[in-house]
């Protein structure tokens, strides 16, 4: 029964496209038809393929601006710590010469100022191909 219900379904459906391509015959030429349809299908089928391109690029996209979002993070981190750090050393050395003036002791107002003086004179930025090494290889660093 099920066979027949769906035969005569499937006749239905038969019908109904030969219906509509006497249709479409009444304004494309019956012989254009087939040709007509080729290229929908093809234009179709490309379409399909522009769509999951389009799709890749777009993963792709969000892939990098997640990666250059965890890079920026990270190096926001890197550059706030090494710069934290001179700063502390930087109010100690302050610390160390304050002192020293207050008790009038020459010779640790000395040493406030040459640690001030290092500090100071090095770069932060002197081990950058290092920094940029560790940060761009796949080691894990604590911050």
């Amino acid at each position: 029964m099920f066979e027949l219900i769906k035969s005569k379904a499937s006749k239905n459906v038969g019908q109904q496209a030969l219906k509509k391509l006497d249709q479409v015959s009444d304004v494309i030429p019956s012989t254009d038809v087939l040709n007509f349809f080729n290229k929908l299908t093809v234009a179709y089928k490309e379409a399909k393929v522009t769509e999951r391109e389009l799709a890749k690029i777009q993963a792709q996209k969000e892939v990098l601006l997640t990666e250059m979002e965890k890079r920026y993070d990270l190096y926001h981190k890197v550059f706030d710590r090494i710069f934290d750090e001179r700063k502390v050393a930087i109010a100690k050395s302050f610390e160390v010469i304050d002192l020293g003036l207050q008790q009038g002791d020459k010779e640790l107002v000395s040493i406030g100022m040459q640690g001030l003086s290092k500090v100071v004179s090095s770069s932060p930025f002197a081990n950058i191909e290092q920094l940029t090494n560790m940060i761009e290889g796949n080691r894990v660093i604590e911050i």
